[in-house]
């Protein structure tokens, strides 16, 4: 019984000696504890997430059809990602348009014919001077004179579009036609009944009108047609044009 005593005093002693020390262990223990449990539940938190994403990525590619044609199956993955599957056919769209373009800016191959049929009785001079019979002094002639009778039809010697019908001082009755690609033609010396009007399409070989006299610079030459061809603007041989030679 003494011993207990004994004991239990020298217990008593020790823990009123040391029992902040031991409390502070405890607690410190407790602490490291909590911590890593703590730290264990957040990792397995994002093991979970992570094998999660990884199933629902899985169960999307398995979605894609197994098709032998891989460049087909990765325009299907773009799809599902996000990225429009219709990039390549929009860019080949545009690359159509784009060609498109091209092709319809390139100039249009004219198709020509005489206006009349009949011989040169002035030929076109260019820069040459020539002498005008009606006025009585040397000059360029800028289109030629084609010799017919009067009233016989005048065609369009290609197709486009009347842009004027007008009467002139110096050559009468004249009609304007407008090919594109900046080729006009000109048809001067006609009745004053035409067979067109202004902002009228017309196509290659349609009469528009007939052989006059009406041309007050020319009437000392035989009844002919006075035609002009201008390439952008400038006057140029109609008959080597309707040749193929200019």
């Amino acid at each position: 019984m003494s011993n207990f005593k004994v004991g239990n005093s020298k217990f008593t002693r020790f823990v009123n000696g040391k029992g902040f020390y031991i409390a502070l262990a405890i607690c410190l223990v407790a602490i490291g504890t909590a911590a890593y449990i703590a730290v264990n539940n957040s990792i397995g938190v994002l093991d979970n997430v992570k094998s999660g994403n990884k199933a629902s990525s899985q169960n999307i590619t398995s979605s894609i059809p197994n098709w032998d044609d891989n460049n087909s199956a990765q325009q299907t993955e773009k799809t599902v990602v996000g990225v429009p599957a219709s990039t390549s056919s929009s860019s080949s769209s545009s690359s159509s348009a784009s060609s498109a373009t091209e092709r319809s800016s390139k100039t249009t191959k004219l198709v020509y014919t005489m206006p009349v049929n009949g011989s040169v009785a002035t030929p076109f001079s260019g820069d040459k001077l020539t002498y005008d019979k009606t006025m009585g002094d040397w000059r360029t002639h800028n289109g030629v004179d084609l010799a017919a009778a009067e009233g016989t039809p005048v065609k369009a010697c290609a197709s486009g579009k009347v842009v004027e019908v007008k009467t002139d001082d110096l050559f009468g009755q004249e009609i304007v036609i407008d090919h594109g690609n900046g080729i006009k033609s000109i048809y001067a010396n006609l009745t004053s009944q035409v067979n067109v009007k202004k902002g009228q399409a017309v196509n290659v070989g349609d009469v528009i009108g007939a052989v006059g006299e009406t041309a007050e610079a020319e009437i000392a030459i035989t009844p002919h047609l006075h035609f002009e061809i201008q390439k952008n603007g400038k006057n140029v041989d109609p008959l080597a044009i309707i040749s193929g030679q200019a």
